[in-house]
């Protein structure tokens, strides 16, 4: 379930995030939320459905005719491309009239997706 972020998810969200490879040093993950946050960004958590735990976080820039998938971190045990799939899935009916985008990492997660859903 996607979970709008707020505030008092703030060390969740940054737990998440410290998880990506680029993103490892405390500053950088700090200032990556920071700048989504300030840039207008759309950052939301994915909520497990079976256990009620927050297990991913994703950063988003919304246009007027595209979604841009611009950062995706899962807890390591929660990376099986079911949750990937239900996770862009869920982004996709949050904005059914826009183009889910990726940049050079998360493109080809998108375009995996899409042809599962053809």
């Amino acid at each position: 379930m996607l979970v709008h972020y707020r505030k008092d998810y703030q060390k969740i969200a940054m737990g998440l995030l410290s998880l990506l490879p680029e993103l490892r040093d405390e500053q950088r993950f700090n200032d990556e939320l920071n700048w989504a946050l300030t840039a207008g960004e759309s950052v939301y958590l994915w909520k497990d459905q079976e256990d009620n735990h927050f297990i991913a976080v994703v950063i988003l820039k919304v246009g007027d005719d595209y979604v841009l998938l611009r950062r995706l971190s899962f807890t390591p045990s929660e990376r099986s491309g079911h949750n990937v799939y239900a996770l862009l899935t869920a982004i996709h009916e949050q904005y059914p009239d826009r183009r889910l985008m990726g940049t050079l990492d998360t493109q080809p997660l998108i375009t995996s997706w899409g042809k599962a859903n053809e």
